[in-house]
């Protein structure tokens, strides 16, 4: 979500990550059972999104290295 919090500030919890596609995003009605949106924060400013498979294994990434 271009919008939500960013994922390396954020306090991770248990749950169900719900990745969007590049052209569509999250639908309406998907986003609506969500209780909190994350986004990973772009370098350089100006990127609006990253390839799904990208932007996924980023996040499993993430969540995995604070785990441990």
């Amino acid at each position: 979500e271009l919008k939500g919090k960013n994922i390396y500030t954020e306090s991770l919890k248990n749950g169900l990550i719900v990745i969007g596609n590049e052209a569509n995003g999250i639908r309406k009605e998907t986003l609506q059972l969500t209780s909190e949106s994350l986004t990973i924060p772009s370098a350089a400013g100006n990127t609006e999104s990253l390839n799904a498979a990208i932007a996924t294994s980023i996040i499993a990434s993430e969540f995995f290295r604070r785990s441990l």
